[in-house]
This record gives C-alpha cells, structure tokens and sequence, in this order.
C-alpha cells in the first residue's frame, strides 16, 4: 500500500519588528500597572509585609508612660540600695508600684519592652517622677476616652509617689499647684443654642458630671448629718468636718457650672439624699468610706468627657486621691478598679 506522500508545512511567518516591539510594549505597560497596584496596597515585594501604621498621639502617650514607669521603677530600686532602711523601703515600694502600674500600661505585645535597661538618672528622683507624671496628666486632655482614663489614674499615681518619695530623701518639691494639671483644649465641641447633637461623640459624659455632681452634694449631706449626731470633735483623712463639707460643696458648685458645656441646665441638685442605716451607725467610718469612692467618680467622668469637663475632672482626682492617700498605700492607678496581678499578661 502505498504511503501518501508527505505535504510540506509551510513556516509560520515571523512577527515583523513593529509587532514585535508593540508586544513588548504592551507586556512593559501591564507589568507597571500591577506594580502601580501593588504599591498602592503597601506590600513589599517577596514578603507581603503591610508597612507600620502611624500610632495615634494614644497610642504614642501610651507607649511613652509605660516606658518611663519601667525606667522609673529600676531607678528606684538601683537607689534604694544607697539608702538607710527608711528611705530605701519608701523607694521600694515605689518602684513595686511603678511595676505594677506598668502591667496597666502595657499589653501582651509591649512586654518586650519591660526588659529593656534602664535609662541613667539624669535628675533627682522625685522630680523625674513629677515630671512624668506632668506629662501623663497633660496627655490624658488629648488622648481618647479610655486612654485619657488610664493616663490621668497614672499621672495621679506618680504625683503621689513623687510627693511620697520627695518627703523620704528631703527633697522638698515646693508648693505643687491645685489645678491646672491638664490644659484644656479649645477645639472641643461646646454646646451652642441648646444643640444636644454636641454630645453625640460623648456618650456618658453628662451621666458621669451629674454624678460627680451628685457625689459631691451627697457627701456634703453627709457631713451635715455626721456633725449632728457626733458633734464637730472628729476628723476625717485630717481635716475637721467643717472643711470636708465646705470642700465638696465648693466641688459641686463647680460641677454645676460645667452643666452648660454639656447642653444641661445649670441647676444645683435638690437635697434628697438618702443615708444607708450603717452610716448612722458609724458615721466617721462611713466618711471615710465615702471619700475613698471620690477618685472613681472622677476617673470615670475624664473617661467620658472633653475641654474644660476633662481638665476639671482630672484636677479632681489629683485633689481628691492627695487627700485619700496622703497616709495610706499609693495605688499604680487612683481611681481605677483593675488588679494588675490579675491581667492575662502580668506574668510575661
């Protein structure tokens, strides 16, 4: 049988250059455009790694007071061992409550940090810790709610270390001012025409002043009720009743102005306070129970409010932890219910 013959391919004919050339420029110009839309996603080409988010000035505060609270807390241990027993224990009991406030300050992702040395002391100890603490209780005016809260707690805490530490080493830090701690910032949101829409971004603000508000009037009431049945002879935290009721009720008088930025009538609580049987009682004790929930009342509301609310709230809690703890244990944090033993992270 005969094969049919073989029929010859012709070669297929070869691009001229000017197609070449388009073809060339057409996969150029689709490789640069995908390298324009990688770019514009932020990925690094062969890892896939997003670049660093900028941190938010609170994150920033964050990072800076957890830093200095570690820096701190070494520093006083390292001092502690130059010192007689009086001030060395004063000291160490500084730095465990630096630590522990740290354990606040951070997160599982920031205990790295903890193990970093400490910074040579460049300043008397007591006036490192009042500077932190400037600089916290200034932060806590800027940073968001929660950080605000957290911060001014913080910077509460070191104003009580530094005074504490000030006193053991004989280094007197001068007459510290009653306000002022935090400056207000005048491009906060401010009621106008009665607008309620001001507290949309504010939730709980005007709940936390009327019961800082509240507070204080209940207080002064109280003090009322504990002079006439114990007299005037006791004292509470050191100060005569008298001064105690004088104090809260000039507090809640300056509440009360405040109601305004918060689009609230300025109207002083009407006197129905009504005391638990136990405060009758005993009612110094219960006195000085009720000063001790002071710092939470004001911690909550710099929590919760801006401007001039904020800047108030935390000149309260300064005032009113000095006095809480002028002789008692200094908490990490004034005004806050958290254990830092107690956190998933504190063992990290």
């Amino acid at each position: 049988m005969e094969k049919p013959p073989n029929v010859l391919q012709r070669p297929a004919a070869r691009p001229s250059r000017a197609a070449a050339a388009a073809g060339f420029f057409r996969r150029t110009l689709a490789l640069g455009l995908l390298a324009c839309v990688v770019a514009s996603l932020g990925l690094t080409a062969g890892t896939g790694a997003e670049p660093e988010r900028p941190r938010s000035f609170s994150e920033q505060a964050l990072n800076e007071a957890f830093a200095t609270s570690r820096v701190l807390a070494a520093q006083a241990e390292s001092l502690a061992g130059s010192l007689d027993a009086e001030p060395a224990a004063e000291l160490r009991a500084a730095a465990e409550t630096l630590n522990q406030q740290s354990l606040l300050l951070t997160s599982p992702g920031g205990a790295a940090a903890a193990r970093q040395p400490a910074a040579a002391q460049v300043q008397p100890y007591p006036r490192a810790l009042l500077e932190s603490a400037r600089k916290n209780l200034a932060a806590a005016g800027r940073a968001d709610y929660g950080t605000a809260r957290l911060l001014a707690a913080a910077g509460t805490g070191q104003l009580l270390l530094a005074e504490r530490t000030a006193q053991a080493l004989g280094d007197p830090l001068g007459q510290l001012p009653d306000s002022g701690w935090t400056p207000v910032l005048e491009d906060q949101p401010r009621c106008s025409g009665g607008d309620r829409t001001v507290l949309q971004d504010r939730p709980g603000a005007a709940e936390s002043l009327q019961a800082a508000i509240n507070a204080e009037y209940g207080a002064a009431y109280g003090y009322e009720v504990a002079q006439a049945q114990a007299g005037s002879g006791f004292t509470v935290l050191g100060q005569p009743p008298a001064q105690r009721r004088s104090a809260h009720l000039e507090a809640g008088e300056e509440g009360v102005r405040l109601l305004p930025d918060l689009c609230l009538p300025e109207v002083t609580p009407l006197p129905a306070w009504s005391l638990d049987p136990a405060f009758l009682a005993d009612p110094v004790t219960s006195l000085q129970e009720l000063e001790a929930t002071i710092p939470g009342v004001y911690a909550d509301l710099a929590g919760s409010s801006d401007g001039a609310v904020r800047s108030w709230a935390i000149d309260r809690l300064v005032e009113a932890s000095r006095l809480v703890y002028s002789t008692a244990e200094v908490p990490p944090a004034p005004g806050l219910d958290a254990e830092p033993g107690h956190l998933p992270w504190a063992a990290a």
